[in-house]
């Protein structure tokens, strides 16, 4: 019987990281280069929806650790643990890009600016704690409360991935693929349709003044609005940079977007 459930779990994970926008976002770049272009044409949806999915993930395992450690005021170890687990799998490539494009060719300038990265979203997570609020740790029964989490950072969480999904969507019909774009993100690129881009920004939009109502008018404006800001200019300027849409700029977008969001909530709050 375990014999089998570890089958069944491991053609679960092999299927899951098969899927065309898994690849994209965490595949290196010989594993997508052998992958036929044909496949990525509706990857943007998947994009999309897996990004809301992240959003939830990254929650839960804040919310476990929370529960386990049983922290109060700086949720030090909920945080490290949701950071290590974003930056060793869902994200790895993304931490790589925006390393790349910040460091350029030097490897230990690429290095540095990793490691910078970690470094100032380890202290984003870190002040993401509810310092001022008290209430039960999240419990994974309420399922349905994630449609208005009850602590504040969950929304924040819920959200990151998909404001950086659609920074690389937006970025996919503001530029144009060139020489060094992979075949596989020019058929990203033309598969993806402009109206669901503007659409899933509408929806993010949305939900965003909703969870960020507690931070008054402003703070509702403040959020969503640098991290548009920071999708459209962060996509623009990482494909110039690279000569047009390449994956690399996509991925350095979306954490760059993501990085903006959380910084723009605490800001506001």
């Amino acid at each position: 019987m375990i014999r089998n459930l570890h089958k069944f779990v491991s053609r679960g994970v092999a299927l899951l990281a098969g899927l065309p926008a898994v690849l994209v976002m965490s595949a290196d770049d010989d594993r997508l280069a052998a992958e036929d272009p044909v496949r990525f044409k509706r990857a943007w949806l998947g994009l999309a929806v897996g990004s809301m999915l992240w959003g939830i993930v990254l929650a839960n395992v804040w919310g476990i650790s929370w529960k386990v450690f049983g922290d109060w005021g700086y949720l030090i170890m909920p945080a490290a643990i949701t950071l290590a687990f974003y930056c060793l799998w869902p994200f790895s490539q993304a931490l790589t890009a925006l390393g790349r494009q910040i460091g350029g060719r030097s490897v230990e300038r690429r290095s540095l600016a990793v490691a910078v990265v970690v470094v100032v979203m380890a202290m984003s997570f870190v002040r993401l704690s509810p310092v001022t609020e008290r209430f039960e740790p999240f419990r994974l029964q309420l399922w349905i409360a994630w449609l208005r989490p009850e602590a504040k950072l969950y929304r924040v969480l819920v959200l990151m991935p998909a404001w950086g999904a659609w920074a690389m969507l937006i970025t996919l019909k503001l530029c144009r693929p060139g020489e060094r774009t992979e075949p596989q993100i020019v058929a990203l690129a033309r598969g993806c349709d402009a109206i669901a881009v503007a659409v899933f920004m509408a929806v993010l939009l949305g939900v965003s003044i909703a969870y960020f109502h507690h931070l008054g008018l402003g703070g509702q404006v403040l959020v969503p609005l640098s991290t548009i800001v920071a999708a459209i200019a962060g996509g623009i300027g990482f494909c110039r940079a690279s000569g047009g849409i390449t994956r690399q700029g996509l991925l350095a977008a979306n954490l760059t977007t993501q990085i903006v969001f959380v910084m723009a909530y605490l800001a506001g709050r």
